[in-house]
């Protein structure tokens, strides 16, 4: 795959990030009546590389993993809560969660229909052979180089900027029910978070067999796409 496929890919992926923190940020707010302490546009397991501050001293933080996107609010030790209080607190919380990322997934799956109509292209379909050919796969009634036939005949039949379109909207359709189901249980967040980023790597390196420089090409285009949307978080938070 040539270079451009990779700054478009991680163009959209940068971008779903961007009006994830805004969606995320608003629907705390507005809806959940929640305070936003932190924004994140990628993740970090410490310090960030950048932040910086604006309105109510939120802080807007720069990540060194691009993987996703997330807001933190109050903690329950935030707002001083007790033991009883902070089990209804947590419950709300998840509860929240479940009802956030459920939105996300709803969205986009209205979203991908609407594309794929005006594009000319039937939804049902298209679901339909993802739907069949990741069923064959994980009952073993498939391989992987099968699936991967599959794939590359989609991004053949449908062209290159449309296949990466739906193939990004279908996989965060996915990460949308993995997130609500992982909100329900707390343990489950880390199980979850480990499955997905070896799923990157396994169907990434493995069997999609994608040269190693697309990889470097998708990182570096999606770092700097994502550094711009940083730096204009701070114009769309109000």
């Amino acid at each position: 795959m040539e270079i451009n496929t990779a700054v478009a890919l991680g163009g959209i992926v940068a971008s779903y990030f961007f009006v994830l923190c805004i969606l995320a940020y608003y629907a705390n707010i507005l809806m959940f009546k929640t305070k936003v302490n932190e924004i994140w546009m990628f993740m970090s397991f410490s310090k960030p590389l950048y932040a910086y501050t604006i309105k109510n001293d939120l802080r807007i933080k720069f990540g060194y993993i691009p993987l996703s996107s997330l807001v933190k609010t109050d903690s329950g030790g935030d707002v001083g809560l007790n033991d009883d209080e902070l089990k209804k607190y947590d419950r709300r919380t998840m509860k929240n969660a479940f009802i956030f990322h459920g939105m996300m997934g709803t969205m986009l799956t209205v979203l991908l229909v609407a594309v794929s109509w005006i594009s000319g292209y039937d939804p049902l379909v298209i679901f339909k052979d993802f739907g069949n050919h990741i069923w064959l796969l994980f009952s073993g009634k498939n391989d992987f180089s099968g699936f991967v036939n599959f794939i590359h005949s989609q991004y053949t039949a449908y062209g290159k900027h449309f296949f990466i379109f739906l193939s990004v909207g279908i996989y965060f359709i996915f990460i949308s029910l993995v997130l609500m189901i992982s909100s329900l249980y707390s343990f489950l967040s880390a199980l979850m978070g480990l499955v997905i980023i070896v799923g990157y790597f396994v169907v990434g390196f493995k069997f999609l067999e994608l040269p190693f420089t697309f990889y470097i090409d998708l990182i570096l285009s999606l770092i700097v796409i994502g550094f711009i949307y940083f730096l204009l978080l701070r114009f769309f938070i109000k």
